[in-house]
C-alpha cells in the first residue's frame, strides 16, 4: 500500500500530463480550454503547498481535488 506522501506526488505529475494535453488544444476552432488549464494549475499549486506544509489533511483534500481531473 502507498502512502500519501508517495500518492500526491504522483497525482501532481498525472494532473500535470492531463494539463500538457489540453494545451494541445489551444488554438483549435470553438476549444476553450485556458479555464480549466487555470483550474488544473490553481489544484497543483494547492496540492504542492499542502505538501510542503506537512498538513495532512490538506494534503487528502488536495489528492481527492486532483483525482477528479481527467483527459
Amino acid at each position: 500500500m502507498s502512502s500519501l506522501a508517495e500518492m500526491l506526488p504522483n497525482e501532481i505529475n498525472r494532473v500535470r500530463a492531463v494539463q500538457d494535453t489540453f494545451k494541445e488544444l489551444r488554438g483549435m476552432p470553438n476549444v476553450m480550454v485556458e479555464p480549466q488549464i487555470a483550474m488544473m494549475e490553481a489544484s497543483i499549486k494547492a496540492a504542492i503547498a499542502a505538501s510542503a506544509s506537512g498538513d495532512v489533511v490538506a494534503m487528502l483534500l488536495a489528492y481527492e481535488d486532483l483525482k477528479g481531473w481527467t483527459g
